[in-house]
């Protein structure tokens, strides 16, 4: 990621005359693709790169699902983020995580993005599908932007999560 500060930012107005840092939402947005491509590669370097290090990202499922407490929790760090990734994936033959419409919101600590997310998790003829909301908290390091607090909020689900219970 880049070395700029918020001064070095790019600034445009947009039709309401409101500050828009076009920079600082392209490299979030960079950000975020390159975490899902991470996943989908099993490349866990990349996954663990796009947080800090005391980032906590928490899963939530709505309450009608019933897989959710097998699922639901919170890890702390990027690294064992990357771990947790791992483990869980490695039974798997294929994985396929889309982003959807974004916002993004810039912050006095930051950036907080909400991003609309599908992940399609294949093993055999068996599937596990799901879809929900990353809500995320982004700090700039001199690295560039990583996910300081992450909320995943699942919303609906298809498919047996045994894809992932039995692998």
């Amino acid at each position: 990621m880049s070395d700029t500060t918020i001064a070095d930012q790019v600034q445009v107005r947009d039709g309401d005359g409101d500050q828009v840092r076009v920079r600082d939402r392209d490299e979030i947005r960079g950000l975020l693709t390159a975490y899902v491509f991470g996943l989908d590669r099993r490349d866990f370097a990349r996954v663990a790169a796009a947080f800090t290090e005391d980032a906590e990202v928490r899963n939530v499922f709505d309450a009608y699902l019933p897989e959710g407490e097998a699922f639901s929790g919170v890890t702390v760090g990027g690294s064992v983020v990357a771990e947790g990734a791992r483990q869980l994936f490695a039974g798997l033959d294929a994985t396929q995580h889309l982003l959807g419409a974004q916002e993004v919101e810039f912050t006095d600590a930051g950036a907080h993005a909400s991003t609309q997310i599908v992940a399609h998790h294949h093993r055999g003829g068996e599937y596990y599908h799901s879809g929900g909301i990353y809500e995320d908290d982004l700090v700039r390091t001199p690295d560039g932007w990583r996910i300081s607090r992450r909320t995943l909020r699942i919303t609906w689900t298809t498919g047996s999560p045994d894809v992932f219970l039995a692998a």
